[in-house]
């Protein structure tokens, strides 16, 4: 059991770390492993190509420009790299085709 809550503060820290790397989020919300990553977009759309595409599921929120996260207590840092790797291959997909769409 505490190893479960020691995982949870080294992997949240280690999530909010690489997540402020990233400029298009705005605001990392939450706590513990239970996040939200807040874009200046709705995020139907990277949710979509998340699941679809990479198979990585996310949550929605009232907030429609926020990206909700709830690993399991036992999530490791390589998925949390596999997460983030998706997400930004996802990012710069979606910057490609609204920049196409101008």
């Amino acid at each position: 059991e505490e190893k479960l809550i020691d995982n949870v503060n080294v992997m949240s820290e280690y999530f909010i770390k690489i997540a402020k790397t990233i400029p298009q989020i705005k605001a990392i919300k939450g706590r513990g492993l239970m996040l939200g990553l807040e874009f200046d977009f709705e995020v139907g759309d990277l949710r979509k190509k998340l699941i679809y595409d990479n198979h990585i599921f996310t949550g929605g929120a009232s907030n429609k420009k926020l990206l909700r996260i709830l690993p399991p207590l036992t999530v490791r840092k390589e998925h949390i790299n596999m997460f983030f790797e998706a997400l930004i291959e996802v990012l710069a997909d979606i910057e490609v085709a609204s920049l196409q769409e101008e």
